[in-house]
């Protein structure tokens, strides 16, 4: 299969705070580079990615503070829809997950689990990453104007 496009979903937690909380609710934010395809939620625990078939996506987390535990430990998706792995950076223990999306994903959530300092801690409480299908969006013509 070729990759049409690669999409890019950044996390960044605060561990801390979602520590104490105990939830990731309201401590995680995901963010990624496909809003003119039709992405939602930017900035949101409840990320709505746009994807089309082919499209190779990769997840990269950070903590909000840089001397904080902070990892992927699952991404869960069908294999069958899109078949997840995980990798790390050459010559380093910094890990990144990629998905080959294999078929159309209609609204398909999916889980998350992270790592953070020595517990593990699973997205829920209301938060609800997602994959959608891709629409192109296109921008609002600038020489367009409400009045004539």
């Amino acid at each position: 299969m070729t990759i049409t496009k690669t999409i890019n979903i950044r996390m960044v937690v605060d561990v801390s705070g979602a520590l104490e909380a105990d939830t990731l609710a309201g401590y995680l934010y995901m963010i990624d580079d496909n809003r003119l395809g039709g992405s939602q939620n930017e900035a949101t625990a409840e990320l709505a990615t746009a994807v089309t078939r082919g499209d190779r996506i990769i997840w990269t987390l950070l903590p909000i503070e840089c001397e904080t535990h902070a990892t992927v430990r699952a991404i869960e998706l069908p294999a069958e829809t899109c078949k997840v792995e995980r990798n790390t950076y050459r010559d380093s223990d910094v890990s990144y997950w990629v998905g080959l999306v294999k078929q159309p994903v209609g609204n398909l959530p999916y889980g998350l689990t992270l790592e953070l300092g020595s517990r593990t801690r699973t997205v829920d409480n209301g938060a609800n990453p997602r994959l959608i299908e891709a629409t192109l969006q296109t921008p609002p013509d600038p020489t367009q104007t409400g009045s004539s």
